[in-house]
């Protein structure tokens, strides 16, 4: 099972983070780990998740500031929590006495940062710069970084999914 398979990515990069608590990598890992178990967890998980999420991949950036990946990473973080419903925000603030916060704005300045330091870095990163500028009501920044990701080889399967993505934005904007 990929929840399996998940907890025990995040197990082995904890391990990691012990040997060496300086490496980037183990940080950087360890939070994709809470990333993808956070897909298959209760509520009350998914937010513990999404703090250690956030201090792992703080923690990267700090140890490895010229990666553009991180900063994409970040990006989704904060989009992510912009996008909390009222009850998830709730859940959070009683189980943990603050909900995180973040803002689209603060999404959009990280996949910003990520197309600065790695130019054409990744489709996914221009789907989610045309989604924060669409959020914002920023439709032509939004349709001018649609039609950036159209121009990048959809090779991998995170490309495939943002191919997808970008089709519904492109179906929300032209309406």
């Amino acid at each position: 099972r990929s929840s399996d398979l998940a907890a025990n990515g995040k197990i082995i990069a904890g391990k990691a983070i012990e040997l060496d608590p300086s490496s980037a990598d183990s940080h950087q890992w360890f939070a994709i780990m809470c990333g993808y178990l956070s897909e298959y967890e209760n509520i009350q998980n998914k937010i513990k998740n999404g703090y250690l999420f956030k201090d792992h991949l703080d923690r990267a950036i700090e140890l490895r500031p010229g990666d553009p990946f991180l900063y994409y990473l970040l990006g989704r973080w904060c989009y992510a929590v912009a996008q909390l419903s009222w009850i998830e925000k709730k859940v959070a603030a009683t189980l943990f006495g603050e909900p995180p916060s973040s803002t689209i704005q603060e999404a959009l300045q990280n996949f910003i940062k990520a197309e600065e330091i790695h130019p054409l870095f990744s489709k996914s990163n221009y789907v989610y710069l045309a989604k924060c500028y669409r959020d914002l009501g920023q439709a032509v920044k939004a349709l001018h970084y649609c039609d950036a990701a159209s121009t990048i080889l959809s090779l991998t399967n995170e490309d495939k999914e943002a191919e997808r993505d970008l089709e519904a934005l492109l179906t929300s904007l032209r309406q």
